[in-house]
């Protein structure tokens, strides 16, 4: 009997072994933080609509807000602000964007995985633009698995739609099993930086609150374009033709002047005005076009 009772006791040792062994050999729960990015405004109840939207299918999952100032329908700078923000954050995170979604009239909603490994669920309106040309397509598939859905999806609104799917890719949901395969995403027509006609072309792609204008032209672009500090310029800009002065910093123009300098910070070109508001001036927004001329360098 005591025989029977050491071999049952060895047993139930090498199970508790065993079962210990598999346990430190299981891959934790997939539970990657969601981000958030919408044009809703703070205080619209979108925002807490979306947040439980992804809670009900995701208790644990971890929200940040980046931002839900993007202007109203403005895709442009919202893929502009998205781009700025994937730049810095690591990657295995998802980010959600609800940003004018329905800009065709059977929208469609896209889950692309980049090759810094964060992962997008987004409309197919451009908001990606800035993402894929920096970062690239390790996978794309559009929303159209139904089974995912207590309701056709064409009935249901964007956020519910982002946050379910946000909410199961974060949790670690297959992402091929989200719907079809896409090669075909929408993108912005951004003017790239180029020199034209004695012009250095590009697009301004984003404008802050103070009316300056940041644009997708690099400080090499300009530098390589002969820009030197002190040059008298010109910027075409629609139907205007604006002089101003090419600097280093706001103050190397009086004030309600144009002054025009590389963004230490992004190390792009700006159009500003010395407490001014450029953009306001000149009716600009992301997505305008502008040229840069040389005129009179200035002693």
């Amino acid at each position: 009997m005591l025989k029977k009772i050491g071999l049952i006791i060895e047993a139930l040792s090498l199970i508790l072994v065993l079962i210990a062994g598999l346990s430190a050999c299981t891959e934790p729960k997939t539970n990657l933080p969601v981000v958030l990015f919408s044009d809703f405004g703070s205080g619209d109840y979108r925002v807490s609509q979306l947040k439980g939207i992804i809670l009900n299918h995701n208790p644990d999952a971890r929200l940040i807000d980046a931002s839900h100032g993007v202007p109203a329908f403005d895709i442009p700078t919202g893929a502009f602000m998205l781009y700025m923000a994937a730049k810095e954050f690591p990657g295995r995170v998802v980010f959600v964007g609800v940003i004018a979604p329905y800009t065709r009239p059977e929208p469609r909603y896209l889950v692309l995985t980049t090759n810094k490994d964060q992962i997008f669920v987004l409309p197919d309106n451009g908001l990606l633009t800035y993402v894929i040309n920096d970062m690239g397509i390790r996978s794309l598939y559009s929303v159209d698995n139904q089974q995912l859905f207590d309701q056709p999806l064409a009935k249901l609104s964007a956020e519910r739609i982002e946050g379910t799917i946000g909410a199961l890719v974060s949790s670690g949901y297959r992402l091929k099993d989200i719907g079809a395969f896409v090669t075909d995403p929408v993108t912005l027509d951004i003017q790239k930086p180029a020199v034209a006609d004695n012009q250095l072309l590009g697009t301004v792609i984003f404008v802050d609150n103070f009316g300056n204008c940041v644009t997708n032209i690099s400080q090499d672009a300009a530098f390589n374009f002969g820009l030197v500090s002190g040059n008298t310029i010109q910027v075409q800009v629609q139907q205007n033709l604006i002089t101003a002065r090419y600097g280093i910093i706001y103050s190397d123009v009086p004030e309600g002047k144009e002054v025009v300098f590389v963004n230490s910070n992004l190390g792009v070109v700006q159009l500003s005005i010395n407490m001014g508001n450029f953009a306001g001036n000149y009716h600009l927004k992301a997505g305008s076009k502008i040229g840069i001329r040389k005129s009179v360098l200035s002693p």
